[in-house]
């Protein structure tokens, strides 16, 4: 058995230490997002992440949740699938079907608020002949992915 030594810290010690520094305030401009879809390979589901500095690490913006904007090109679905992170999509162009569960389907368009449960059998498909169907996807991925890799540190 190893002889792991540990310190100790009064309450008052360890609340500080879960402070973090404040980050700023970041706009992403409607130009940007676009020169940034613009750039990536074609396909037909764009998927860009947003960060507050220029590392993997900003794109946790808030503590455990990570957010994106995604366009589906016209007529492009994405195919449905489930995993343990919950996504909340606002649709900010465009319009399409949500597929949920056993094959319920949502109409979704511009300024809907569509909120996927974790484990929820989900996809979309734009119905647009013409137009991008944007979405702004927030997740708590990130904090699944600690809560993972903290499990895999302790086994």
């Amino acid at each position: 058995m190893n002889n792991v030594q540990g310190a100790f810290f009064s309450y008052d010690e360890f609340r500080q230490s879960l402070h973090q520094p404040l980050q700023s305030v970041r706009v992403w401009t409607s130009d940007e997002l676009l020169a940034m879809r613009e750039s990536l390979a074609s396909s037909e589901v764009d998927i860009v992440a947003l960060a507050h500095d220029n590392s993997i690490e900003g794109c946790k913006l808030t503590p455990g949740v990570a957010v994106s904007v995604q366009w589906l090109k016209p007529g492009a679905a994405l195919n449905r699938h489930a995993h343990g992170w919950w996504h909340l999509f606002v649709i900010q162009a465009g319009s399409g079907l949500l597929t949920m569960g056993e094959g319920e389907e949502v109409r979704a368009s511009i300024g809907d608020v569509l909120l996927v449960p974790a484990w929820t059998r989900h996809g979309f498909v734009n119905t647009s002949a013409t137009e991008p169907m944007a979405m702004l996807n927030m997740s708590n991925m990130p904090q699944l992915a600690l809560l993972s890799s903290m499990e895999n540190a302790v086994s």
